[in-house]
């Protein structure tokens, strides 16, 4: 049975960094919600928030068909993004007509701390990611990551809390759950 390993969470909770890891130690394609939309907004630009939500929406939309494409191939892939109920519950359905094992990975932290990591990434990320306007006060990050926090997850998720972790120590704990199971 082919795996899709799926990894979501919190803002700055290392997400990115996890799935391109474990895509190089598994040897595995790993499609980020990032980099894609990041490539749109290349091509395409926006002009409002609106338009930019609407650009993580096709990226997420994209990564759902490279997910149907491998599955009818009986490859294995990882997904990573903050992903939205509906999202989940497309991918879950996929999982079931393709008879695909889904290992979900869900990473937490302490707000305050994912904050400081997010206001210290932001000057250097894409112009994509910088549409939100989170850096202003925490109580508004707080307010979105608590918004997404609140789904209810098709999958269970094995959640691991990255906030004194680093990247090293969050891959490896995930790498110990693929050999113990």
């Amino acid at each position: 049975m082919n795996k899709l390993i799926l990894i979501s969470g919190d803002l700055a909770s290392g997400k990115s960094t996890l799935a391109k890891s474990l895509s190089k130690y598994l040897l595995i394609p790993c499609f980020t919600k990032d980099e894609i939309k990041e490539k749109y907004v290349d091509m395409y630009g926006f002009k409002s928030r609106e338009e930019n939500r609407a650009l993580s929406v096709k990226a997420v939309q994209y990564m759902i068909e490279a997910f149907k494409r491998f599955a009818k191939e009986g490859k294995d892939i990882i997904l990573e993004a903050n992903f939205r109920e509906d999202e989940l519950n497309q991918i879950y359905d996929l999982s079931v007509v393709y008879n695909v094992e889904v290992i979900f990975y869900l990473l937490r932290g302490e707000i305050p701390v994912l904050f400081e990591r997010f206001l210290a990434r932001l000057p250097n990320r894409h112009i994509a990611h910088q549409s939100m306007h989170l850096d202003q006060d925490i109580n508004s990050f707080s307010d979105y990551v608590l918004s997404i926090r609140n789904i209810n997850y098709p999958f269970i998720p094995h959640i691991i809390d990255t906030t004194y972790k680093d990247d090293m120590e969050v891959l490896n704990i995930v790498i110990s759950y693929l050999n113990n199971n």
